[in-house]
């Protein structure tokens, strides 16, 4: 089962219209990782939010790059569960 990993809504619920800044991918295709795992690194208004896995598995595919603008719901990655 493929579990795909995306950049969270909620975290300005009261705004809609934010942007985000990947700046690190810590994984790769073929990685193993665990529930905690940094996954993706992104830039949101002058702060880093560290998106973690929540279980564990194998990454199949990573959709963003360093630099990549991303928004709320971009689906960074997907890991096979």
């Amino acid at each position: 089962m493929l579990k795909k990993v995306s950049l969270p809504r909620d975290l300005w619920p009261k705004r809609v219209d934010w942007m985000g800044k990947v700046v690190e991918v810590h994984v790769s295709v073929g990685d193993n990782i665990s529930i905690g795992s940094p996954l993706v690194d992104v830039e949101i208004e002058k702060a880093i939010l560290t998106i973690e896995s929540d279980v564990d598995g194998v990454v199949k595919n990573v959709f963003v790059s360093v630099g990549d603008e991303v928004s709320p719901g971009t689906t960074l990655l997907e890991i096979e569960v």
